[in-house]
């Protein structure tokens, strides 16, 4: 797990996967795209950004993927 700052600035630990999946959300693929690479359901990737997004207090895509970006957790 990587520290992440939220909105407010208190870290939250994101998992290797829930980096992969922001990772891949930075390169602008689309849930499909991210469930076909990673072998799983496009419902558990929404579950997993639902969970990313409530953790870092943004349910915007965009912004959850500029705090990680921002954080260096991924490029």
């Amino acid at each position: 797990p990587r520290p992440v700052p939220d909105v407010h600035g208190v870290p939250q630990l994101l998992s290797r996967r829930e980096l992969q999946i922001l990772q891949f959300a930075a390169d602008g693929l689309a849930n499909t795209d991210i469930a076909r690479k990673l072998g799983i359901s496009p419902l558990t990737v929404k579950s997993h950004l639902g969970r990313i997004a409530r953790r870092l207090g943004s349910g915007e895509r965009a912004q959850m993927v500029l705090l990680a970006l921002r954080a260096g957790v991924i490029g």
